[in-house]
């Protein structure tokens, strides 16, 4: 009898947690159901204060889910909205739901990036220098942290100060749990840490986070340039568009003008023109002929001067 009683309950501990997860799937696939968007997040070592300041700030826009990965591909496929994220999932992952669109909440994430602090054991992606400069630590133990942590530092002043820049750790090497207290004591956050947003699915397209981390500055200069170059090769072939169709009438304009001037056309935009280059050619005939008289009349005065001298 005792047996019996066991397996019964046994068998009635594993309904109950199987309903338990069946629910937890239900709950997230209905929770997503009435956004168009999701996007899966990496939230392995993710500080909890950024996790949490992500949702707060997006409140009315988005939904985040976190749950075992096998319950929250359950509940992808359970909303059809999975496309190709189940096959992003070999993280512990969040799931957000939201009317953004992919693009807008991967800015989102990269723009809130929040400063934090270096952790013993972490494999420094650059040089972490401590510049030269004053501090508002008092002489005293904290003189001895700074010098164990390879900071030149000094007291100067009744304050240590950082006497030049000094190279706490380089590239590629671990951060000593020393030069971290050195760090934390000069409230120095050499790293930067944000939201892992992975991929995101639109319900047509699913988009890794290599083609949404997009460089708007250099976007905006590459449209520019084809722009400019479009707009090249689109008037010097003569094919009229919307933005070159003033250019192209202005320089059909000026080339006709041109034209009718050199071939002496008489027309509502030449005659101006010509009646001017007329009276221009008629002064300079004028000064010419004028000029030519004057050597004339030079010339015959001065033979009739000479004339008596020669017959004396």
């Amino acid at each position: 009898m005792t047996k019996k009683k066991i397996k019964s309950v046994k068998q009635k501990k594993e309904s109950i947690s199987l309903a338990s997860k069946k629910a937890r799937v239900d709950e997230i696939a209905k929770s997503g159901g009435k956004f168009p968007v999701v996007a899966l997040l990496n939230i392995r070592n993710l500080p909890d204060r950024i996790f949490q300041s992500s949702k707060k700030k997006l409140r009315g826009s988005a939904i985040f889910s976190v749950a075992k990965n096998s319950t929250i591909i359950r509940a992808l496929d359970k909303t059809g909205k999975s496309g190709e994220l189940s096959a992003h999932i070999d993280f512990p992952t969040a799931l957000v739901y939201t009317t953004m669109t992919p693009y807008s909440l991967f800015k989102f994430f990269k723009d809130n990036k929040t400063s934090v602090a270096a952790k013993p054991g972490q494999i420094a992606p650059f040089d972490i220098i401590v510049h030269e400069g004053e501090t508002d630590l008092m002489p005293g133990p904290a003189l001895s942290e700074l010098k164990g942590a390879g900071i030149n530092a000094q007291i100067k002043g009744g304050k240590i100060i950082i006497a030049k820049d000094s190279v706490v750790a380089k590239k590629g090497a671990k951060i000593t749990e020393s030069v971290c207290k050195a760090l934390q004591k000069l409230n120095i956050l050499p790293f930067e840490a944000m939201v892992n947003m992975v991929a995101a699915y639109d319900g047509k397209l699913t988009y890794p986070a290599s083609a949404l981390n997009i460089d708007e500055e250099q976007l905006r200069a590459d449209v520019l340039e084809c722009l400019s170059q479009s707009f090249n090769v689109s008037f010097n072939a003569s094919f009229p568009t919307s933005q070159n169709i003033e250019a192209l009438l202005s320089n059909g304009m000026s080339q006709g003008r041109n034209l009718a001037i050199n071939g002496g056309i008489y027309s509502d935009a030449s005659t101006e023109l010509l009646l001017v280059q007329a009276v221009m050619l008629g002064s300079t005939l004028s000064s010419k002929v004028g000029n030519m008289e004057s050597q004339s009349n030079a010339a015959a005065d001065a033979s009739t001067a000479t004339a008596p001298a020669e017959q004396k």
